[in-house]
């Protein structure tokens, strides 16, 4: 019996992407759980792929610009949000 590959994906997946791993044989686990290291087999392509708020939560795109000491609008849209995060060094 072959031993299932394990793709560790950003939560949330699109149904897209899920697709495409599932239909290479991955089992998605989210990558909050990925050993230390860790490399993924088959990196993301497209639009946004390697964006820093590439499939983060309004609250997480807000937290990490709060670390990086961006200001920003707390009502903004998440577009406005990302674009902010997207953008900065």
């Amino acid at each position: 019996m072959s031993e299932q590959k394990i793709a560790y994906e950003k939560h949330p997946v699109t149904p897209e992407r899920k697709k495409e791993l599932r239909d290479k044989g991955y089992k998605i686990i989210d990558a909050q759980f990925a050993p230390e290291g860790y490399e993924h087999p088959e990196p993301a392509k497209g639009k946004g792929a390697g964006k820093p708020s590439h499939g983060l939560r309004i609250d997480d795109i807000k937290a990490k610009l709060a670390e990086k000491g961006i200001s920003f609008n707390p009502d903004a849209e998440r577009g406005e949000l990302a674009k902010l995060l997207d953008e900065a060094e």
